[in-house]
């Protein structure tokens, strides 16, 4: 594509970073605001122009499907040579070719699964291995991980962040932190978490490696810089120095992550901490009918005020069901009217809050005749069939038509958010789930669960009473 046209295709706010090359600039990108694209461009008009040469850009996503799909823009714009990786994949190309130069050793092997480590650390400590304790173990050693803290330090760390856990209590669970560093060693292995810090401590403590790695790597863009944790952090301060063409983009209103460590403060503070920063917010929602974005706004109260520059749509469809059975019902209703109008399965999807809720509607599509699948299915994208899952797994996605389910008190927020900042994460969940929609959104809940009488999610009073 021709550099003229590219930049034709943007709106004011979008060339502003574009046309920002050698610069450090902080996007805000709201929901649908076209941040890929705006990303893309940036790299395409720098490498386009001569501002830069391709081989010595990295973009850093947190998924390989978005890394992948950055690739693919790029070329179809005429642009090749640029590294698009997670923080993973660029950390494991990295950690494989400098640990054998600076430790003389290979790296070590990696776990990609740690639930057999964990279920042998229940095992040792006296504990029953089941799946949701595994899980739970597994979440907090990430999230300290991430935050780069060691595991002596779990007690106090969790006790100030107000960490949740169903089955242990904070000792416990640093005592299965400790174990499973002990069996991991034991076992002469790394997990996936380990792989980041190896990473860090490379460019931390071998000046040659880092020189080398910043002299490779001089133009950068962090995506959804909003669910950057401390440890990935320190990581962009390594690969970055003390270079000025970098771009984080993010949306603060879309942070959903903080429980696995993320901090939206590294975007929103990005200006303080680096000289010369150009911040610009694009608003412009490009992907939500106006009747969605509106809904978005009212339940959501982002920090900043999104404007629907997409069409006009159907108004959003609120189910209020006396019982779990009519609200399946109805929402299954009204997905089949979708499908009936000529929208594809593969156009829609039923997000909900969590994994349980999951397993309950595949019994009630089954029985309806509704084809579906799941990321945790095989092959479950490709094929016509609706759509996930939990809300936090939809993060990055869209359709024609989305419903959310199961919107009572108990599970939006959901029952163990109870600081001020987890209930105003849950909203911001909501508000994600809601502008996963292009143009038909659907809101349900029930008024029994287990036979007792529940409230609708008190986010949704306001959009009630309009």
């Amino acid at each position: 594509m021709d550099d003229r046209q590219l930049l034709q295709d943007l709106d004011d706010q979008q060339r502003l970073v574009v046309e920002a090359v050698g610069s450090p600039v902080a996007c805000l990108a709201g929901a649908g605001s076209g941040k890929t694209r705006t990303l893309t461009y940036r790299l395409a008009h720098a490498a386009l122009t001569g501002a830069i040469d391709p081989r010595a850009a990295l973009c850093v996503t947190f998924t390989t499907t978005a890394a992948a799909e950055i690739k693919q823009r790029l070329t179809a714009l005429g642009v090749t040579g640029v590294s698009s990786r997670t923080f993973h994949a660029a950390s494991l190309r990295q950690a494989q070719y400098f640990w054998p130069q600076v430790y003389g050793s290979q790296l070590p092997p990696i776990v990609e699964r740690r639930d057999e480590l964990i279920e042998r650390v229940c095992v040792w400590l006296g504990w029953q291995p089941s799946a949701g304790l595994v899980s739970e173990i597994s979440t907090e050693l990430s999230w300290i991980k991430q935050s780069n803290v060691l595991p002596e330090q779990y007690v106090a760390l969790a006790e100030t962040s107000g960490r949740h856990r169903l089955r242990l209590e904070a000792d416990q669970m640093a005592d299965a932190i400790v174990a499973y560093e002990e069996i991991k060693q034991a076992a002469a292995v790394i997990d996936m978490d380990d792989l980041l810090l190896c990473n860090v401590a490379l460019l931390s403590t071998s000046d040659a490696t880092r020189r080398q790695v910043q002299q490779t790597y001089r133009h950068f863009a962090f995506d959804e810089y909003q669910d950057v944790s401390p440890l990935q952090a320190r990581l962009v301060e390594l690969w970055v120095g003390r270079r000025d063409d970098v771009l984080v983009v993010g949306d603060p209103d879309q942070a959903i992550h903080s429980f696995a460590g993320s901090r939206s403060s590294y975007l929103q503070g990005f200006a303080a901490t680096h000289p010369g920063t150009i911040e610009v917010s694009l608003t412009n929602n490009y992907r939500s009918s106006s009747q969605i974005v509106a809904a978005a706004r009212i339940v959501g109260h982002p920090t900043r005020s999104m404007v629907a520059a997409g069409p006009v749509g159907s108004a959003v469809q609120l189910i209020d069901a006396a019982d779990d059975q009519a609200e399946q019902t109805q929402v299954v209703a009204w997905l089949q009217a979708g499908h009936q109008t000529g929208r594809s399965w593969s156009d829609m999807a039923i997000l909900v809050r969590t994994h349980s809720q999951v397993g309950q509607l595949r019994q009630v599509l089954q029985t309806a005749g509704v084809p579906f699948s799941s990321r945790d299915d095989l092959e479950w994208s490709g094929r016509d069939r609706l759509h996930l899952g939990t809300i936090h797994a939809a993060k990055g996605d869209e359709w024609s038509q989305v419903a959310l389910m199961g919107l009572d008190e108990n599970h939006m927020p959901f029952s163990l958010a109870k600081s001020p900042d987890q209930v105003a994460e849950e909203r911001r969940l909501l508000y994600v789930g809601m502008t996963r929609a292009r143009q038909a959104l659907c809101l349900s809940w029930s008024r029994t669960a287990d036979g007792l009488r529940v409230k609708p999610s008190p986010f949704l009073d306001d959009l009630v009473a309009h």
